[in-house]
């Protein structure tokens, strides 16, 4: 699918829209035909989703990710901690963590990010079990992206591996690339800007506190949108890409998505609408990177059963 802009030259340049929805039926069908194979030796994959906030935006995408898990029939479940006063909470998800740990009917565990401000960000990978770490978020999970990994066969952080993947399967070559990254979290900017300069890119992660950040953008070859902070939403530090923040041809990544716990309306880090006549290659804001990210996510539920079957086909 494409839509036409103005070539360097004045002519007319196809904008391609990187939608993902046939290469998520593909990877749930690859998932499905794996899941049949465990239940024939008497493995069902099971993943276990733990939501620490009360939050619209967390809640739909837990939501949308058990609808996937029945649909290629993996088991899971939802661990609604919010209800538990702050100064407990932490300790609560730790807990539960670690009785996830040890059940052999959960393979995957999820802690659905982001976390509260009173959760230390880093405990509960810290005690969660690596075999058991679907988004690539523990110590030794996190060592692996720094240092030699299989894309297809390691766990990846979910959403930085399906941009990856998105951007391989339009043939958009990130050699040689400027890329800015803005958001610089442990799930998606860290990893994604790792993934990305393996390839040969160079690319930058941009915060609040980056000099000359819209310069920065203003000169890159392919923006990755990963702030999650629309101006209709958050009054401090907002962020949305418009026309007249790019240049003309960059490829364009919108990730950040945030709903409105009031309305239910959806507001993305991309004004779509307004940005697609100067891009060469750009996500849609729906069935777009959020596909991405659940369809690696069910391959990771496989990779961390996997990564289990000799133990649970011998426990003892």
């Amino acid at each position: 699918m494409g839509k036409q802009r103005k070539g360097h030259h004045g002519g007319a340049a196809l904008t391609v829209i990187m939608r993902a929805d046939h290469i998520f039926a593909r990877i749930k069908e690859k998932v499905a035909k794996e899941v049949r194979e465990l239940k024939k030796i008497g493995i069902t994959p099971g993943l276990a989703a733990i939501l620490t906030s009360d939050d619209a935006t967390a809640k739909m995408y837990v939501s949308m990710k058990q609808g996937d898990c029945k649909e290629v029939g993996i088991y899971s479940e939802v661990c609604e901690l919010y209800n538990f006063p702050p100064k407990t909470r932490e300790k609560e998800l730790c807990r539960t963590i670690e009785e996830m740990n040890i059940r052999d009917d959960i393979t995957g565990v999820l802690v659905q990010m982001p976390l509260p401000d009173f959760i230390d960000k880093y405990t509960p990978f810290e005690v969660l079990a690596p075999e058991k770490d679907v988004d690539g978020l523990t110590p030794q999970n996190r060592g692996r992206i720094m240092s030699r990994y299989n894309f297809q066969k390691d766990v990846l952080p979910c959403t930085a591996a399906g941009v990856v993947e998105l951007l391989d399967n339009y043939g958009v070559e990130v050699r040689g690339k400027d890329v800015v990254i803005v958001g610089r979290s442990d799930l998606v900017g860290k990893p994604l800007r790792k993934l990305l300069e393996d390839r040969d890119a160079t690319p930058v992660c941009c915060h609040r506190a980056t000099k000359s950040a819209l310069n920065r953008i203003r000169e890159a070859d392919m923006v990755v949108c990963a702030a999650g902070r629309p101006p209709e939403l958050y009054k401090e530090d907002p962020f949305r890409l418009t026309s007249e923040m790019i240049k003309e041809g960059v490829v364009v990544v919108g990730v950040g998505a945030r709903k409105d716990a009031t309305t239910g309306k959806l507001y993305f880090d991309v004004d779509f609408k307004d940005v697609k006549h100067k891009a060469s290659y750009i996500t849609p804001n729906l069935n777009g990177v959020g596909l991405m990210t659940r369809g690696r996510l069910l391959w990771n539920t496989i990779l961390t059963t996997r990564g289990l079957e000799k133990y649970l086909l011998n426990p003892y």
